[in-house]
């Protein structure tokens, strides 16, 4: 996984592109999101995920909360993954609507944010790989 978001991240655009690929292939990523703060349901920004319709799953992510990013001025902190990291409370979800939808959240996130993978897990044992905003690098 670090592998894959160290692509995702990097500066060429073709091994982007191939990062993303290989998620969507592995892991069914492209129709995944995980939401820990303003996307999520009920919350301030929910109407920029809402119409995508799909299914929502409560579970929570591994990491750590840093307060940075303009979500922090709204008071949620902003997640950089990790694994044996503490559990983050966060909502998966499952939509056909999302590859359609990334360049638009990517915009809306904006660059104090980037799409990276990771685990999600729910009480009722589900764990999916699907893409998160994270803390961007240096933020």
């Amino acid at each position: 996984m670090q592998e894959l978001n160290a692509c995702l991240t990097g500066p060429v655009h073709a091994a982007r592109a191939r990062a993303s690929e290989r998620a969507a292939t592995l892991f069914g990523a492209s129709e995944r999101l995980i939401v820990y703060g303003s996307l999520a349901p009920g919350r301030a920004n929910y109407h920029q995920v809402a119409p995508l319709g799909g299914e929502w799953t409560s579970g929570w992510i591994s990491g750590d909360q840093v307060p940075t990013g303009w979500g922090a001025d709204l008071g949620y902190a902003a997640v950089r993954w990790r694994a044996g990291g503490e559990r983050i409370p966060a909502w998966l979800l499952r939509s056909a609507g999302l590859p359609s939808a990334w360049a638009r959240l990517d915009a809306f996130e904006g660059p104090a944010y980037q799409r990276l993978l990771a685990p999600f897990e729910s009480e009722a044992g589900v764990v999916a790989i699907g893409y998160f905003y994270a803390a961007a690098a240096g933020a």
